[in-house]
């Protein structure tokens, strides 16, 4: 057994070194957690949970350190705590899976760990919560580990290994961090990040909302009369929640909106989805709410376009690692999303979602934690081809949306 699970390591290309990349490293330091509801009873994945992550991401089972002196960085060591702390349970038999299906987003009180991983919480966990008629299943990585894609990528290869048990139907990931390599020297202007820490200069937190929207891609193109075909879906929801958000809070004409997206570089870096870690890169763009006030939305998502394609490049984004290498000092983003004029948007609705299979059928729902911010949009996939979008605002500015949209 030893020698074929270390011949299966060598084919599984672990050559991680214990450093974090470049992009690891300037992730927030969170954990992405998503809730996957199941109408149906799933057998206890403890042993199932485990036996995976130490053949195909034995990763999960480190712990993250940083050193104080060296700003942007972050290693991977072995931890000593119990490795079984990846798996908790807990059973709720008196409670329906309809409940979870049909209840609000707020109500979704079942998450094992907050937003934030201390240094003894696991970098990659699953809580299994068994009901009457169903199962619970909340996933959470934390994001220095692994973007957006790796967090899906994972969780779908483990339940369709749950259901085949043939190891040669996995493809391996590839942990080489050291391939995202920086440029030689910073060529662009990176206006996606910055230096300079965020400052909040409020004394009392405002009331906040999160408002749950759906749409497809021809219901949101026929309802903001968008002509140009070409334009991608989140072109134009970028374009319109970014102009109706900002006419909302009256931004002055004068001053600036600055937009962050979230964006997967593996293909422009030549990185195939079997790479695990985080090839996340910002794509910020700038407008002057002049022109938020008075251009269209399609006119506004056109100039999304053209930029997102001039910064989604080999070039750019290795230069971007040249400047997050050669910082003297923590990077933190160039748009300030919370409670400032500022959005940033992470699109996870490509992301397998609705695949994730463990033996009779993919989930009925899945959900973001509960919570409430400003600022921030995350968009989900649904079992159809609508998209969910949870928009975090200020409860005033929430209220105000509801009723224009």
């Amino acid at each position: 057994m030893l020698l074929l699970l270390l011949l299966f390591s060598a084919s599984a290309r672990i050559m991680s070194t214990d450093e974090l990349s470049l992009n690891d490293a300037v992730m927030p330091k969170c954990y992405t957690r998503v809730l996957f509801m199941y109408e149906y009873i799933i057998h206890d994945l403890e042993n199932d949970f485990i036996e995976f992550l130490k053949q195909f991401c034995p990763n999960a089972f480190d712990q993250i350190v940083y050193d104080e002196n060296k700003p942007n960085s972050g290693r991977l060591i072995r931890s000593e705590l119990d490795p079984n702390r990846v798996f908790t349970r807990a059973e709720q038999k008196d409670q329906s899976i309809s409940y979870y299906i049909n209840c609000s987003y707020q109500q979704l009180d079942v998450f094992p760990y907050s937003p934030i991983p201390t240094d003894t919480s696991p970098l990659v966990f699953l809580h299994q919560i068994t009901l009457l008629d169903g199962t619970l299943l909340i996933f959470g990585v934390h994001h220095h580990l692994s973007d957006g894609h790796g967090f899906f990528t994972l969780f779908n290869r483990f339940a369709n290994w749950t259901r085949e048990r043939d190891a040669s139907k996995i493809p391996p990931f590839n942990f080489d961090r050291s391939l995202l390599k920086p440029a030689d020297r910073v060529s662009y202007e990176h206006i996606e990040y910055t230096t300079i820490p965020p400052n909040f200069s409020f004394t009392e937190l405002p009331s906040m909302d999160v408002i749950i929207k759906r749409y497809t891609k021809q219901e949101l193109f026929d309802k903001l009369k968008i002509s140009n075909r070409n334009l991608s879906f989140n072109d134009v929801l970028v374009a319109w929640l970014t102009q109706s958000i900002s006419r909302i809070r009256r931004i002055p004409a004068n001053e600036r909106v600055n937009i962050g997206m979230a964006s997967n570089g593996r293909e422009q870096l030549g990185l195939d989805s079997n790479y695990f870690g985080n090839c996340n890169f910002y794509i910020c763009l700038q407008f002057q709410m002049k022109d938020l006030l008075d251009k269209s939305v399609n006119d506004l998502a056109e100039e999304i376009n053209r930029e997102k394609k001039q910064r989604m490049s080999r070039e750019y984004m290795t230069s971007a690692l040249a400047l997050v290498q050669n910082a003297q000092s923590t990077i933190h983003p160039g748009f300030q999303s919370f409670l400032s004029n500022d959005l940033a948007f992470t699109n996870w609705s490509r992301f397998p979602a609705f695949q994730i299979d463990f033996g009779q059928g993919p989930p009925r729902r899945i959900s973001l934690p509960p919570g409430r911010w400003d600022g921030l949009i995350l968009i989900l996939p649904t079992e159809t081809d609508q998209v969910e979008i949870y928009i975090g605002l200020k409860e005033d500015h929430a209220k105000e949306f509801l009723k224009t949209n």
